[in-house]
């Protein structure tokens, strides 16, 4: 999967340069060398999009590998309670995190079913002596070649990396916050169980991502969300000018009353997005939700692009 890596670099040097004559072009409409270098620069990336949405095809599925660990795990079987409630509410924070990264915070029985069929998460298989297990969810390209699974997954395990209530404060974001009450199940159910766990995933990009939870870290990862205080997202009306857009699902937005939005949007907006250029006026919808850890006295607030036009 070299090949994935190579391409996917390639898109992301594109990209800001797209945006730069887009820019330009919007300043000079009627230049046309930049018109030709824009067509040219959006027919790589067009075709880039293309042979990553093929090799993500041939992966067909992600595999997360859980080794659990401790007394309970130490002759090869364990309890299938416990397996349950570990792998249900891990399987549970991956879904809501997809589901989150596909419609941002809107719901409803139609887009969990669209979601489920996406990913398709499953109990893939048992590893030797029963306390390995292997859970599988569709790669899933969409048009743009990007994978769900794969974005929720990498996100999941820098969350999970985080060294200090501060990281995981920007993190939270990443995963939506409606996946942290399943990964704190998550957590809670190994350190009821006595049992610690090496989680793995390995990319596409070739990079094993490793995450040793071990009951020091699963207690203070857990301790520091619970004691979180996460607000309902709140609606904000805007108009103002398009700063920045990415196809990773970030954009800022000028208001028209001179405050800066930094923001993300879902999947399922994509394609809206393209329609936009750097510099265009725009107004919509945009989430805000407020996430406050009272160990730091650290307020973080996330704003997501629910409506544009």
């Amino acid at each position: 999967m070299a090949n994935l890596a190579r391409i996917k670099s390639h898109i992301e040097q594109l990209e800001p340069m797209i945006a730069q004559l887009e820019a330009s072009l919007k300043a000079s409409p009627n230049d046309f060398a930049i018109k030709l270098e824009l067509s040219s620069l959006e027919n790589q990336i067009n075709d880039l999009r293309e042979q990553l949405y093929r090799e993500n095809l041939k992966r067909e599925k992600e595999i997360i590998e859980l080794r659990l660990i401790g007394q309970t795990a130490n002759f090869g079987s364990i309890p299938l309670e416990f397996v349950g409630g570990i792998t249900n509410n891990l399987s549970s924070a991956i879904f809501t995190t997809s589901k989150f990264k596909k419609f941002g915070g809107k719901g409803g029985k139609k887009r969990d079913k669209i979601v489920q069929d996406t990913i398709d998460l499953r109990l893939e298989g048992i590893g030797r002596g029963s306390t390995i297990f292997y859970l599988s969810g569709r790669t899933s390209p969409d048009l743009f070649g990007n994978s769900i699974i794969q974005d929720t997954l990498k996100n999941t395990f820098e969350l999970l990396h985080s060294q200090n209530p501060n990281e995981l404060i920007d993190r939270i974001g990443s995963v939506g916050v409606g996946s942290v009450k399943y990964i704190s199940k998550f957590l809670s159910e190994l350190s009821n169980d006595d049992l610690d766990i090496d989680l793995k995933w390995h990319s596409p990009d070739n990079q094993e991502y490793l995450w040793e939870g071990r009951k020091d870290n699963i207690s203070r990862i857990y301790n520091s969300l619970n004691q979180m205080t996460i607000s309902q997202p709140v609606n904000i009306v805007f108009a103002g000018e398009l700063i920045t857009i990415s196809s990773k699902g970030k954009f800022e937005v000028l208001t028209t009353g001179n405050t800066h939005l930094f923001g993300q949007f879902s999947n399922d907006l994509l394609e809206k997005m393209k329609e936009f250029h750097i510099g265009d006026h725009c107004k919509g919808i945009i989430t805000k939700t407020t996430i406050y850890n009272p160990l730091t006295d650290k307020e973080k607030i996330e704003y997501n692009l629910k409506m544009i036009e």
